[in-house]
C-alpha cells in the first residue's frame, strides 16, 4: 500500500481538526436553518498513514471526519493520486454521502464541490486545504472566502518553501519554483517582505537579494494579515501553530479562517491547547 509516514506534529494537526470538526457539527446541528454541514479534505490521500517511529497505523482526516460524535451529512475527498484515492476508496467503502475525487483539487474545488456550497443553499462547510508542498493555487484560497459558507484549515508548507524558493539569496532559486510560490501566495510581495537589496551585482547585472532575519515569522504574519484577511476576507484568522521537526526546523504553519467569530474563538482555545502542551 502507498501510505505516507507522519511524524508527532502530523498527528497533533489530525488531532486539533478532528477536535474542531466534532465542535462545528455539534454547533451545525442545533441550527434549525441548516440543509447540512459538510467536510471537503482537497488532499485526502490514502486516509490512513503510517507512525514513522512506530509503523502502526495512524487513521487519516478523512477517517477522522467519519467517526466523530455528529457526522457531516456529507463529505468530499480529492486526490490526484490515484493510488491513494484506491486505497481511500476501498476503506470508505459502504459510506453513501462520501463523494471521491481523483483530480487536482484546484480544479474540483471549483467546479464540482463549491457550487453546492452558495449561501442560498443553507449549507456550510469545513474545508481541509493540507498540502503536500506549493500545490494550492491563491484562486482557490479566494473562491473559498468568496463562498462567506466554509472555514478552513491551512497548511502552509514552510518546508517545501525554504526547500525550494527561500534561498538565502533569492536569485539562486529556480525560477520556476517562484513561481510556485507567486502562484500559492497569489502575490510577489512575499520577496518585499523577506528579502533585502544587496549591493553587490552578479555577471548578468541582477542585484543580490538576501533573505531578513526571522523570515518565517515574517512570512506568516504576511500571509495572515495580508492575504487571508485583507486580499481574501477572512474576517477571523487566529495566530496559527508553527510546526517543526525534532531539530525544530520549521515545518508548516497552520492555519485556520473564517467568517464567524465563534470559529475562531474555538480554534485560538484548541490551538493554545496544544501549545502549553508540546511547545
Amino acid at each position: 500500500m502507498k501510505l505516507d509516514k507522519i511524524g508527532i506534529w502530523s498527528e497533533i494537526k489530525l488531532d486539533i481538526i478532528k477536535e474542531y470538526a466534532n465542535a462545528f457539527t455539534t454547533i451545525m446541528k442545533s441550527q434549525d436553518w441548516c440543509k447540512g454541514y459538510v467536510y471537503i479534505d482537497a488532499f485526502a490521500g490514502a486516509g490512513v498513514h503510517i507512525r514513522r517511529k512506530t509503523g502502526e497505523f495512524v487513521p487519516g482526516s478523512p477517517l477522522n471526519a467519519l467517526e466523530i460524535k455528529n457526522p457531516f451529512t456529507e463529505y468530499h475527498y480529492i486526490d490526484i493520486d490515484k493510488q491513494k484515492i484506491e486505497i481511500l476508496m476501498s476503506v470508505t467503502q459502504g459510506q453513501q454521502n462520501v463523494h471521491i475525487y481523483s483530480e487536482d483539487c484546484n480544479e474540483a474545488l471549483t467546479k464540482k464541490v463549491f457550487p453546492a456550497l452558495k449561501w442560498e443553499n443553507k449549507k456550510r462547510a469545513l474545508c481541509i486545504l493540507d498540502p503536500y508542498g506549493l500545490h494550492l493555487h491563491w484562486e482557490t484560497i479566494m473562491k473559498t472566502a468568496k463562498l462567506k459558507t466554509t472555514e478552513i484549515f491551512l497548511n502552509f508548507p514552510l518546508m517545501d518553501m525554504n526547500r525550494n524558493v527561500l534561498h538565502k539569496d533569492l536569485l539562486s532559486a529556480d525560477p520556476e519554483q517562484i513561481e510556485r510560490m507567486n502562484r500559492f501566495c497569489g502575490s510577489e510581495d512575499w520577496q518585499e517582505i523577506l528579502y533585502k537589496k544587496d549591493n553587490q551585482m552578479n555577471l548578468f547585472g541582477d542585484t543580490y537579494r538576501v533573505k531578513v532575519v526571522d523570515s518565517n515569522a515574517k512570512l506568516g504574519d504576511w500571509f495572515k494579515k495580508e492575504r487571508l484577511q485583507k486580499a481574501a476576507g477572512f474576517k477571523f484568522v487566529p495566530e496559527p501553530m508553527l510546526m517543526r521537526n525534532s531539530k525544530g526546523g520549521p515545518l508548516f504553519f497552520l492555519f485556520f479562517a473564517s467568517h464567524k467569530e465563534t470559529g475562531e474563538k474555538i480554534v485560538t482555545e484548541i490551538f493554545d491547547k496544544y501549545r502549553k502542551k508540546y511547545l
